[in-house]
């Protein structure tokens, strides 16, 4: 008997039934990825091909980077049935309606396996290098040859590998949320009931944490986007000089000058999150001038760093524990910049999560299903 589990379902929390059913896209969207995934990974395998994790990744700077890949493929494989068979589970009319403890508990530890494996073991900084180098791509790929050189490495089967398991991660957390808001009989687009109206997930508490929140995500970036910016402008702060002439002569300071230049933006768009231009275009901005801010345009993109930020900050924080042997040596106290900022990402990122969900609370607003507005 479960009946003690959870109070019968808040009225207002009711949906038609077209409503109801809908619930369990995310979970078909869930399902089609993890099953899309084992197959191409059984594919891969039978053909003899090494997988491209593990030790047969050759810009891997992730902790599974020297395992056998054929144990790191296969169990990927594995996992991905499992999670083909979970999803379906949950994409069911009874499951979708009223999910089983048992149901609850394994999408739960699904999510978590997945964004442990995505964000800790299997993926590494080339995400947040992406982002961070757009810029200079963008500016530099007609003429550059170095930078035409690397373009090829965009669609390397090991980068395309470690963005497919971060979208299942955040599909799965995605679907745990929905499948616990539905144990909990609460409303299945906004999660409130009545239990949560004056909790901490209320828009006044939200207020209050996400200023805290968007205070550390603002001054960590900074940090990096120092260090970066001095070296293009010639000063070499926590780096060998002998390393700050190699970069000029190599032509990175422009690099270094992109990368923090986009670590600086992302600190003054952080700051848009308890700002009132986080909420309402500026005069200044043409044609959207006044006009409210859009809750996904905040969010979406603050989610993907955050999921770029924290598989970085494993991979930094190992490389600085790495011998000396390349152009940047070894963390010390005389060379702390290169690796020293991103032993404050895996703050950064957990600051930045809070505070995206923070802004999200705040400005979510009236439900339209269930019509709360707290």
């Amino acid at each position: 008997m479960n009946n003690n589990r959870k109070t019968a379902p808040d009225p207002l929390t009711t949906l038609p039934q077209g409503k109801r059913l809908r619930r369990n896209r995310l979970a078909l969207c869930t399902g089609v990825l993890a099953a899309a995934y084992a197959s191409a990974g059984i594919a891969w395998g039978l053909t003899g091909t090494p997988f491209p994790v593990g030790d047969a990744d050759p810009y891997a700077t992730s902790l599974l980077f020297g395992v056998p890949h054929g144990v790191v493929g296969w169990g990927l494989v594995v996992l991905a049935i499992a999670a083909a068979a979970l999803a379906a589970a949950a994409g069911t009319r009874r499951s979708t309606a009223s999910p089983s403890k048992a149901l609850r508990a394994g999408v739960a530890l699904m999510a978590g396996m997945m964004c442990l494996i995505a964000l800790g073991l299997v993926g590494d900084a080339r995400l947040l290098s992406v982002i961070g180098y757009i810029p200079v791509i963008l500016a530099k790929a007609s003429y550059d040859p170095q930078i035409q050189e690397g373009l090829h490495r965009l669609l390397d089967p090991s980068l395309m590998n470690i963005v497919a398991l971060a979208a299942g991660a955040a599909l799965w957390v995605a679907l745990a949320v929905r499948v616990d808001r539905a144990y909990r009989g609460a409303c299945s687009r906004c999660g409130r009931n009545a239990a949560t109206a004056d909790g901490p997930f209320s828009a006044a508490a939200a207020a209050r944490w996400g200023r805290a929140a968007v205070s550390v995500a603002v001054v960590v970036p900074l940090v990096y986007a120092i260090t970066r910016i001095a070296w293009a402008f010639g000063i070499p702060v926590g780096l060998d000089p002998s390393i700050q002439d190699e970069m000029v002569a190599q032509g990175m300071d422009s690099s270094a000058l992109g990368l923090g230049a986009m670590a600086l933006a992302g600190a003054i768009l952080t700051l848009g999150l308890v700002q009132k231009w986080g909420e309402v275009f500026p005069r200044w901005i043409p044609g959207l001038a006044g006009r409210r801010v859009p809750i996904r345009l905040a969010v979406i993109p603050a989610t993907f760093v955050v999921m770029a930020v924290i598989p970085a900050s494993v991979t930094m924080i190992r490389m600085a524990s790495m011998p000396s042997g390349s152009m940047v040596p070894s963390f010390s106290a005389s060379n702390w910049a290169p690796y020293g900022p991103a032993f404050l990402w895996p703050l950064w990122g957990i600051a930045l999560a809070a505070a995206t969900l923070a802004y999200y609370l705040r400005r979510r607003g009236e439900c339209p299903d269930c019509h709360r507005n707290s």
